[in-house]
């Protein structure tokens, strides 16, 4: 598949915005191994092959083993993820793939007891975030990057 175009060089202000809130998200206080499960998580979902080959060494650096790597598709069979990390990939599929009835009531008090009305709203902006660069990525058609 042959690249359509290069978002950063076609449209350099969007971009930097688009970095922004990635600076955003990478400094609001949530661990970045949580960061990266989710942001695989919803690529996963979104068939992003750009954002899984940038946020797969990514994980394994922040601490995400090739066993939680492996069997993050399956994370709800898989006991490998703490409930947290069960919860804010609940809330990522869940905001990844809305429903006409919006997100779950239980998907939400799930995140309420394991974190902050803040570090809710951090992980939201997170979904946000990689749900855009992957719609950017998959609009363009941007290859995931060699090596």
């Amino acid at each position: 598949m042959q690249q359509r175009f290069d978002v950063g060089a076609v449209a350099p202000d969007g971009f930097q915005a688009m970095l922004g809130v990635h600076h955003y998200v990478d400094h609001c206080g949530v661990a970045l191994r949580l960061l990266e499960l989710v942001r695989l998580r919803v690529s996963q979902l979104n068939g992003c092959a750009f954002c899984l080959g940038m946020h797969a060494p990514l994980a394994r650096r922040h601490g995400v083993s090739e066993q939680e790597l492996t069997l993050l598709p399956a994370w709800r069979e898989a006991p490998l993820f703490s409930p947290g990390e069960r919860a804010a990939l609940a809330w990522a599929e869940a905001l990844t793939q809305l429903t006409p009835h919006g997100v779950p009531d239980a998907v939400y008090a799930e995140m309420q007891a394991q974190f902050s009305a803040k570090e809710i709203a951090d992980v939201s902006f997170a979904v946000a975030e990689i749900n855009a660069w992957n719609r950017l990525m998959a609009a363009s058609r941007t290859p995931p990057q060699a090596g």
